[in-house]
């Protein structure tokens, strides 16, 4: 790591060379101009309402040096970040695709109570974002055994918090666990809607581990839904079975109702008892139409509960990271230059502005 830093430092320190002989060789005229005839820092900065932008300048060229320090101090702290203390980070990625439950959602039933027809939407995808980083999950994990692929592990079979070095009878060290191991993992859709394909990425500080925790979880995280779906629908046909019960009741009497009507009435040839027939015989559609879809759906539940099919069809398992995801050092040093050059410039501009006038005074 040292040679390494070494090696970067000399590379820093050849490329302030080439910018202060360019700046020396072939800098813009008039801030050579500047420097060659040695204006004297402005007497102010503001006149009036409006502010004189070759002044700024000027100002700058004048501390020219404590704005390039500033900047390249700036730019050493943040290589000494970016490549001593910011940790290394993996990134493994996988691939979903929810399968359609053959029923509709939970919310079937109310719908079907009110006569209302509601689209077969997958319900999973939102359970299953927040499912994998759960507590529940995360904890199964942290006990879950893993393939120890590193240098000294030899592929044995070690728990996943012997392999992190948690404490498991260290509260707070493994509620620290569990809650890094539920920031690493992240949730997006490919597209948008019922059906988008679903990415997951793991992050880990080695790529080996990345791809072994993605695997592990990914197994986890189905079982886990698999037995939600299977509870909740255990948790709805009761309720299903007693809305078919209630809307084979309602037909039945209805379809009583119109026997009765028509039996009654032997000789419906009045315009009123027309009416009054179609009125009725449409009630006895509605209800005939709620009960079956209630049934429909009912049968549906019992079918989904018996089959049990896995929530997601992998189409990606989890890859092997090759190159770091975490930390992007070319943007970690552009930033440091950018903030050190910034804000050394505006306290320049700064100190200017809060000593011009006391030098007149």
């Amino acid at each position: 790591m040292r040679r390494v830093l070494e090696k970067h430092l000399g590379r820093l320190k050849i490329l302030t060379e080439e910018v202060y002989s360019l700046l020396r060789c072939k800098g813009l005229p008039f801030l050579l101009r500047m420097h060659d005839e040695k204006i004297a820092p402005p007497s102010s900065l503001v006149s009036g309402d409006e502010m004189d932008l070759r002044e700024l300048f000027r100002i700058l060229w004048m501390r020219r040096w404590l704005v390039l320090t500033s900047g390249f101090s700036a730019l050493a702290l943040s290589a000494l970040y970016a490549f001593l203390i910011a940790k290394p980070a993996y990134e493994s990625s996988v691939l979903l695709l929810p399968t359609q439950a053959s029923s509709l959602n939970s919310l079937g039933a109310a719908a079907a109570l009110l006569g209302q027809s509601s689209s077969p939407g997958n319900a999973d995808v939102d359970l299953y974002q927040s499912l994998l980083s759960s507590r529940a999950v995360t904890r199964k994990l942290l006990e879950e055994p893993l393939k120890d692929l590193s240098d000294t592990g030899k592929g044995c079979m070690v728990p996943l918090f012997q392999l992190l070095g948690v404490d498991t009878g260290n509260f707070v060290d493994l509620d620290g666990a569990i809650q890094g191991l539920s920031n690493s993992v992240t949730v997006d859709t490919k597209q948008s809607g019922a059906g988008g394909i679903l990415e997951i990425k793991f992050s880990a500080s080695a790529p080996w581990l990345a791809q072994e925790i993605g695997s592990a979880l990914l197994e986890i995280g189905q079982e886990e839904l698999r037995q939600i779906r299977v509870q909740r629908a255990e948790a709805v046909l009761p309720r299903l079975a007693a809305a078919a019960s209630q809307a084979k009741a309602e037909w039945d009497s209805s379809a009583r109702f119109v026997t009765w009507y028509k039996d009654r009435n032997r000789s419906i040839i009045l315009p009123e008892q027309i009416l009054e027939l179609s009125r009725l015989q449409m009630e006895q559609v509605v209800h005939e139409q709620k009960y079956l879809q209630v049934r429909k759906e009912y049968e549906a539940q019992v079918l989904e509960r018996e089959k049990a099919v896995p929530p997601m069809m992998v189409l990606d398992p989890p890859d092997f990271p090759v190159h770091k995801s975490k930390p992007k050092r070319v943007m970690i040093l552009a930033l440091g230059l950018i903030a050190g050059l910034m804000i050394s410039s505006m306290g320049v501009l700064g100190w200017n502005v809060l000593v011009t006038p006391t030098s007149k005074a």
